[in-house]
């Protein structure tokens, strides 16, 4: 048998190579094309969203600011009656202290007036020349509507309006007749400029009567002036249409009205590119649509790229936003050395093909199979078959090389894909896995989505080591693959988040048992190193139709809903609504002003009398924050209290009432206002008693107050302390032994054992209100009172109840045994000022706090 010697790569295929290469070039011309086509399509879409993003929220804050000023403006005449006609000299002034000193960094605003529903005006207007011009129209002016050339009556008039009736004007009957503030439609000044203008308008109330509209002027040239500024970082152009299709502003600073002061549709604007992008926007009704649209055109040959997106507020304004770029801008000279590219790969690849189709065969067919394999390789498909072929040295070598190439990037692949996809600790999902999973899953497919959140895992994790933590959370992995069916995605998405999907169509009450079995697992207690460990969770759900965003903005609506459901005892759950978005952003808000407030010092205590039912006297009192924020007023502490919580800022919080309760306290006992036997309660929050050093801290606070620690009562909140038993009853332990009285508050509420109970340090039960509130509807409530109040005898401890508000209420507590009360029967919380003034009610009778500070 004949054996032919193996050639070499280099004999076999030098000059055919080089004919290869010239086809190689002009199918990578090709790509190229097509890949600059599909990165032109993508550049210009994101760098189009991200302008109109930005002038989105920079136009918010332009038009936002006055129409906050217009509603402050409104609050303020209504809240101090400043309207006082027929002559208008007192909101006169106060108008034009707020054009000129209160708002004057808004240079959007030209003017700022007020009218009556009697016809009378008053305003100031800003001039070009830094002045202000003052609109009058009441009993001075006979009723007719004078433009003064200064800011007061006493000036020269440079202009006059006979029989000017403001009522009729379109920024005033719309939102009269609503009593709604908002924006208005556009519309022409009737005084001597004759300026285009929207207007903030803002109805003003008085004892439940309309007495006028506050507005505040804003010209279209300042938009324009806007626009001009925002394109000043951009490349293109950009306009803003109304509703209507009219022109509201545009970046070049064209006219938007025509000669005969009539609006223009952007196809009749000055602006070539204005027009020609206005006329598609026309012809193909695009303003009409509901959501952002991407488009190019080409004028003047030159390619466009256009995006034209919805603008809407909470305050009846529906614009459209328009951004128009040239393909030259996005690019630069790309596009012209791309042409010239490809026509020179076109040229050499087409000379290429035609030589080399005749040379290569048999001869290439091992190296297109492994150039196929390659490309294979990248697709995830492992497995490379070469057809035979000539033998080849070099092309077996290659071979060879390939295939162990490909073993060895499967098992990389295979493990990297492992480790992104699946969680190392539990081995669930991961979230990139539980977005991979439902990455093919159509918009509109039904699915739900129920994520389980933690709470105060951080206190846990902390309490227990990370080891303990991390195996605390293979038991709960465990736990949800044990209950939860085959069909359900269960995953974890963070450290204390876990989430459960399916593709399938729930109903809301089947969505909900969903819900409710996954948190069933944490009814039972986790066995961690020995140590019971008692976890609280709740859960956010969303169910429906996946949205075009896919499983990833579900995601975030879920996780939006499992923070509504953190701030609530009850129910569990939360399902998504869409108002939690606006609520997010003011718990951010809120958040950046709950720190001012910290750093501040706005926080008040205000004192709750405790009353000894045996001795029908006010023997000590609870201190509770209140919190007084300059911008907001006095903030309910439901409002912030768990959102402090959450943010840890209670800590710095309790520290702070602690400190001002035993202050004023020792103040108090010192002038003899207050027994030396007075007691002082104080809510405790779990974060403060696991924080490290608190201990220490407390002897600090009872130094520097002098209280001393039989004055003080630390109430802890009977749900948050089975959380981490032992570790609670060593610290209460500790505070105890400092003298420091403890007491458990909601009691009953926590469905804590006996058991623990006995293990417990306390001096005292406070029996929660809900059960004080039923005690004289049922006999079975009026046990449970009866009940605690015998655990806390026989535990030596006292009991006080809670929301006391009548007097059946406090008769059968006292009938009962319970040795204390408190409530709305006897008195509302008050500040330490108020103290001695408050009425405290007893037995029917109203006495004043002070016969009760001996």
């Amino acid at each position: 048998m004949i054996r032919f010697p193996i050639l070499t790569l280099r004999t076999a295929v030098m000059l055919p190579f080089t004919l290869v290469l010239l086809l190689t070039v002009g199918v990578i011309a090709i790509a190229q094309h097509n890949s600059y086509e599909r990165m032109l399509a993508e550049v210009s879409n994101k760098l189009l969203s991200s302008y109109t993003k930005n002038i989105s929220n920079d136009l918010n804050l332009f038009l936002g600011d006055p129409f906050k000023t217009n509603k402050t403006l409104a609050d303020s005449i209504q809240r101090h009656r400043l309207y006082q006609p027929p002559t208008l000299t007192v909101l006169e002034g106060y108008l034009f202290d707020a054009i000129s000193s209160l708002y004057i960094s808004q240079k959007q605003i030209n003017t700022i007036a007020f009218a009556s529903e009697e016809k009378f005006f008053v305003g100031y207007r800003k001039e070009k020349n830094q002045q202000y011009s003052l609109l009058l129209k009441d009993q001075r002016t006979a009723n007719d509507l004078y433009i003064f050339d200064g800011n007061s009556y006493h000036h020269p008039t440079s202009h006059k309006i006979k029989n000017y009736n403001p009522v009729e004007r379109p920024w005033y009957r719309p939102f009269a007749q609503k009593r709604q503030a908002g924006w208005s439609d556009v519309y022409t000044n009737m005084d001597e400029n004759q300026t285009l203008t929207i207007s903030a308008a803002s109805p003003v109330m008085q004892n439940n009567r309309l007495i006028g509209v506050t507005v505040t002027d804003i010209n279209l040239s300042h938009i324009n002036k806007f626009l001009a500024n925002e394109a000043r970082s951009t490349t293109g152009t950009t306009y803003i249409l109304d509703d209507k299709g009219l022109l509201i502003a545009t970046s070049v600073n064209q006219k938007v009205v025509s000669n005969t002061f009539k609006r223009l549709p952007p196809s009749e604007s000055a602006s070539s590119v204005v027009a020609a992008s206005g006329q598609y926007i026309q012809d193909r009704q695009l303003n009409t649509l509901s959501r952002s649209t991407v488009f190019s055109f080409s004028h003047n040959n030159t390619r466009y790229f256009s995006r034209i997106t919805p603008y809407q507020d909470e305050y009846n304004l529906n614009w459209s936003i328009v951004v128009t770029t040239a393909e030259t801008d996005l690019l630069g000279q790309l596009p012209q050395q791309q042409m010239m590219g490809l026509i020179a790969a076109l040229i050499l690849g087409g000379g290429g093909l035609l030589i080399g189709l005749s040379v290569l065969g048999r001869i290439t067919r091992p190296i297109t199979d492994i150039a196929e394999a390659s490309k294979k390789l990248t697709e995830s498909n492992w497995d490379i078959p070469v057809r035979e072929g000539i033998s080849l040295k070099e092309t077996q070598q290659l071979v060879s090389s390939i295939k162990s190439m490909s073993h060895r990037l499967q098992q990389s692949f295979t493990s990297l894909r492992k480790h992104v996809l699946f969680d190392n600790l539990t081995g669930l999902l991961s979230q990139q896995g539980l977005v991979d999973s439902t990455s093919k899953l159509r918009s509109g497919t039904d699915a739900g989505l129920v994520l389980i959140g933690l709470k105060s895992f951080r206190n846990i994790n902390d309490s227990l080591g990370h080891i303990n933590g991390d195996q605390l959370l293979v038991q709960i992995a465990t736990r949800f693959e044990q209950v939860m069916s085959n069909h359900i995605q269960l995953s974890r998405l963070s450290r204390d988040e876990f989430a459960l999907f399916s593709q399938q169509s729930f109903t809301t009450e089947q969505i909900e048992q969903l819900a409710k079995r996954a948190l069933e697992i944490f009814h039972r207690p986790f066995v961690i190193d020995g140590i019971d460990v008692m976890l609280r969770a709740r859960a956010g759900i969303v169910n429906g139709a996946l949205p075009e965003s896919g499983i990833n903005g579900w995601l975030r609506n879920a996780s939006l809903a499992l923070s509504e459901a953190k701030q609530h005892e009850h129910p569990l759950h939360c399902h998504y609504q869409p108002s939690m978005m606006t609520t997010s952003i003011e718990q951010t808000r809120l958040t950046a002003d709950l720190k001012r407030a910290i750093d501040n010092h706005e926080f008040e205590v205000y004192y709750q009398p405790i009353i000894d039912l045996h001795h029908n006297k006010a023997c000590g009192a609870e201190a509770l924050v209140r919190w007084h924020s300059p911008t907001r007023g006095l903030v309910p502490p439901n409002d912030f209290i768990p959102l402090a919580e959450d943010s840890g800022m209670i800590i710095e919080i309790g520290h702070q009432i602690l400190h001002q309760a035993c202050m004023q306290t020792y103040d108090q006992i010192q002038k003899g206002h207050w027994p030396t036997d007075f007691l002082l309660h104080v809510n405790l929050s779990v974060c403060q008693l696991l924080q490290t050093g608190f201990l220490a801290q407390l002897e600090t606070v009872l130094a520097e107050t002098k209280l001393p620690a039989k004055n003080l009562t630390l109430e802890v909140t009977e749900s948050r302390l089975v959380t981490q038993p032992l570790l609670t009853t060593q610290i209460l332990k500790e505070i105890q032994s400092l003298g420091i009285h403890i007491a458990i508050d909601d009691f009953g509420t926590g469905y804590s054992s006996l058991a623990y109970l006995n293990q417990l340090p306390f001096n005292s039960l406070k029996i929660d209100r809900s059960f004080i509130n039923q005690m004289m509807v049922t006999e079975n409530y009026s046990a449970i009172v009866t009940a605690v109040i015998s655990i806390a005898h026989n535990f030596q401890a006292d009991t006080v109840a809670e929301g006391v508000e009548t007097a059946e209420q406090a008769t059968k507590l006292k009938q009962l045994g319970c040795r204390y009360a408190q409530g709305f029967y006897y008195a509302q919380p008050k500040p330490m000022s108020e103290w001695s003034t408050e009425t405290v009610n007893k037995s029917g009778k109203t006495h004043q706090l002070a016969e009760y500070q001996a």
